[in-house]
């Protein structure tokens, strides 16, 4: 991974040459830490290309790599607007089991509170009774509003419900719980697609926000979650949950250079204010000076 990393580029580059046995270590080093072939072979190409004056320092190869994957992340730089004028604005959460989406929702409740929006929860993960439970614990807690299966209806019927309890109640912005299902349980997969369709009833732009909360140390796996979920829903953005560089440096810059989709914020711990909008400068330097 990219634990270390800053002295196994010393290693490589040890004779501060950038010929091609450094370069085909260092790109064997890059697979190694989550990032993909084809991402891998773009940031060789870039270092390969890069004019050094004589023989380059460590430094000057540290320096050419931070600018080189900087720019792979600033390719599509976005984060959420906590203080967005456009009500309601509707955001729909998707993602697997266990990429602790629940509690991200939770934190961005958190985060458009403090900007003063109203905010609507919607439980419409009702393929687990202990997700509604739970979401329902941080709406407590928080001080938000939240609409939930009270009559068996299904998840659609549930988001359908909520955007004319919004209309009615004030509410700025509607952050949507879905189930969290794996890409192999069509059922789940098509229920998604029926959300995603109830809400273009109501308005064509909804939901203005498709977000996929990712575990961060899911690796080159996260690449394929983005693929099957788009199928289902546009997906506008990624969060990155349980997230360290030393673990997770690899999947962030692969996600960057392979789809057009922004990593908006990364998720630090379990606390509910645990969460930061994503900075692809510092992001860079810490990932190749660690």
């Amino acid at each position: 991974m990219f634990n270390n990393f800053k002295s196994q580029i010393s290693k490589i580059f040890s004779s501060h040459r950038v010929d091609d046995a450094s370069l085909e270590k260092f790109e064997d080093l890059l697979i190694m830490s989550d990032i993909d072939l084809e991402t891998s072979s773009f940031i060789i190409s870039k270092l390969k290309n890069e004019k050094f004056i004589e023989i380059p320092s460590i430094e000057k190869i540290q320096s050419s790599l931070e600018e080189i994957i900087k720019n792979i992340l600033s390719k599509n730089k976005k984060n959420i607007d906590y203080s967005i004028n456009k009500s309601p604005y509707v955001i729909l959460m998707t993602g697997v089991n266990g990429s602790g989406k629940t509690t991200t929702i939770a934190k961005l409740a958190k985060q458009f509170k403090e900007n003063n929006k109203n905010v609507l929860m919607v439980a419409a993960d009702t393929f687990r009774a202990a997700a509604v439970e739970q979401l329902s614990e941080w709406s407590n807690r928080i001080g938000t509003d939240i609409i939930k299966d009270v009559d068996g209806s299904d998840p659609a019927s549930i988001v359908f419900k909520s955007i004319e309890h919004a209309k009615q109640n004030g509410n700025d912005v509607i952050i949507i719980d879905t189930a969290g299902r794996l890409q192999n349980k069509q059922d789940l997969m098509d229920q998604l697609g029926k959300i995603d369709r109830v809400l273009k009833k109501h308005d064509d732009s909804f939901p203005h926000e498709s977000i996929i909360v990712i575990d961060a140390t899911t690796g080159q796996n996260a690449l394929k979650q983005i693929e099957e979920f788009n199928k289902y829903t546009s997906i506008t953005g990624v969060i990155l949950t349980k997230f360290d560089s030393n673990a997770a440096g690899g999947t962030v810059v692969s996600l960057s250079n392979s789809t057009d989709i922004p990593v908006l914020a990364i998720g630090l711990g379990e606390n509910i204010n645990d969460i930061e909008s994503f900075d692809p400068d510092k992001f860079s330097k810490s990932l190749v000076n660690n």
